[in-house]
C-alpha cells in the first residue's frame, strides 16, 4: 500500500517535471489516494476493534489470574496451618503413645513384684486377714487400685485413639486441600499462558495499527500535496490575465438570498469533515440545499469547470487583485469569460466534490498575480445576521 503511494508521488513528479498541470489533472490520483486511504482507515477500524477486543479478553484474564492467586494464596495459608496442626497431633499421638508406655511398664511392675513376693491374690488379702474389717478394708484396696490402673490405661488408649482419628481426618483435609490447590495452579497456568498469548496479539495489533496510521497519513500528505498543486493551478489562472477591466469598490454581498445565513464551517483550521477534505479550511461553508448563487461584485468569469474535491467550481475576477470563489455546485449559468453584474445569479449550489452534503463552498482571494492568498470572506462581505451551527 505505502509503495503504491510512493508510485503516485512518482507519477505526479514526473507529470510536474515535464508538463503543465491545469485545473483537474490530479483529480484522478487524489480519487484513488482517497480510496485507498478510505480502505487503509477501514483496515485500521478493524485493527482497532480487534486490539479492544483483545484489551477486554487481557482484562478478564487479569482478573481471572489475580482472583486465582488470591485463592491460591488463602490455600497455602491453610496448608500451612493443616500442617502445623498435624505436625501437633503427631506430637500429642507420641506423647499419650509414651504416656501409655509409661502406665503399662508401671503395671508390669507391679505385678512383677507381686510375683516374686509369692503372689498377692484375693483370696490371700481374705486368708490372710486377721478380722472382717481388715479384710474388707484390703479388699477394697487392692479392687481400687486394680480398677484405677485399668480405667487410666483405658483413658490413655481413648485419648491416643481420639488423636489418630483427628489426624487422619487432618491428613484427609490436607489431600483435599492440595488436590484444590493443584487445580488451581493447573489454571492459573493456563491463564497466564493465555495472558502472554494476548499481550503479543496486542503488540501486534499495536504495530499493525501504527503502520496503518502512518499509511494513513502518507495518504493524507500525498491528498494535500494534490490539492496545493489545485490551489497553484487556480493561481495559475489567476496570473494567465485577461481577467475583469474594472475596479473593485470593496464590500462584497452575501452571494445567496439573506435568508441563508447559516455558518457550518468558519474560515482556518478544522477537523477534516469527509476523508479528502481540507483541514486548513481557506473558506466558509454556508448551509444550504440547491439554491441559486449570486455574483457578490462586478467582475469576469475567470473559471468555470470542475476543481478536483471542490467538484463544479467558479471563479470570479473583481479587480484591484480580488477573487471570489465557489465550490461543490450542482449547475452552472455562466461560463469562462462572462462579465457579470452585482447581484447576477451564476450558479445554483450542490453536492459535487468531496463533500458531506449540500452546501456551499466560498473563498475570497486577495493579491492578483504572482500570489494570490486566500482570506476570511466575512472580513470583506456584508450580511446582517449570520448564525454558526
Amino acid at each position: 500500500m505505502i509503495k503504491k503511494v510512493i508510485t503516485i508521488f512518482a507519477i505526479i513528479g514526473i507529470l510536474l517535471a515535464y508538463t503543465n498541470i491545469s485545473i483537474g489533472a490530479t483529480q484522478s490520483e487524489i480519487d484513488e489516494l482517497n480510496e485507498q486511504k478510505e480502505n487503509a482507515e477501514s483496515q485500521l477500524q478493524g485493527v482497532q476493534d480487534q486490539k479492544e477486543t483483545a484489551t477486554n479478553e487481557l482484562d478478564q484474564i487479569n482478573a481471572q489470574i489475580s482472583g486465582l492467586e488470591s485463592e491460591i494464596n488463602n490455600l497455602e495459608t491453610r496448608l500451612s496451618s493443616l500442617n502445623s496442626s498435624i505436625e501437633q497431633k503427631q506430637q500429642d499421638i507420641e506423647a499419650k503413645e509414651k504416656e501409655l508406655e509409661e502406665k503399662e511398664n508401671l503395671l508390669k511392675d507391679r505385678l512383677v513384684a507381686m510375683y516374686k513376693g509369692g503372689g498377692i491374690s484375693y483370696l490371700d488379702v481374705l486368708l490372710g486377714s486377721t478380722n472382717y474389717i481388715e479384710m474388707f478394708t484390703k479388699y477394697n484396696a487392692v479392687k481400687t487400685i486394680a480398677e484405677k490402673d485399668t480405667e487410666l490405661m483405658n483413658q490413655v488408649a481413648e485419648q491416643k485413639s481420639n488423636i489418630e482419628k483427628e489426624k487422619a481426618e487432618l491428613e484427609t483435609s490436607k489431600a483435599e486441600v492440595e488436590n484444590v490447590k493443584s487445580e488451581k495452579d493447573a489454571k492459573n497456568a493456563e491463564l497466564k499462558a493465555a495472558q502472554v498469548s494476548k499481550q503479543s496479539t496486542i503488540s501486534n495489533l499495536s504495530e499493525e495499527e501504527k503502520k496503518l496510521q502512518q499509511t494513513i497519513a502518507e495518504f493524507e500528505a500525498a491528498i494535500d500535496k494534490a490539492q496545493e498543486e489545485i490551489r497553484n493551478s487556480t493561481n495559475n489562472v489567476i496570473n494567465s490575465g485577461g481577467g475583469y477591466e474594472g475596479s473593485f469598490k470593496g464590500v462584497l454581498e452575501w452571494p445567496l438570498s439573506y435568508s441563508y445565513n447559516i455558518i457550518t464551517s468558519i474560515f482556518g483550521n478544522r477537523t477534516a469533515p469527509t476523508a479528502g477534505a481540507s483541514t486548513n479550511h481557506g473558506a466558509i461553508d454556508i448551509g444550504v440545499s440547491y439554491v441559486p448563487v449570486y455574483a457578490p461584485a462586478d467582475g469576469k468569469v475567470i473559471l468555470a469547470g470542475w476543481v478536483s474535491g471542490y467538484g463544479n467550481y467558479i471563479m470570479i475576477d473583481h479587480g484591484n487583485g480580488y477573487y471570489t470563489a465557489f465550490g461543490h455546485l450542482s449547475r452552472f449559468n455562466v461560463s469562462v469569460g462572462t462579465v457579470v453584474s452585482t447581484g447576477q445569479q451564476i450558479a445554483v449550489s450542490g453536492n459535487t466534490g468531496i463533500s458531506t452534503g449540500p452546501h456551499l463552498h466560498y473563498e475570497v482571494y486577495i493579491g492578483g498575480r504572482g500570489k494570490a492568498n486566500r482570506v476570511d470572506p466575512l472580513l470583506y462581505t456584508s450580511h446582517p445576521s449570520l448564525r454558526y451551527y
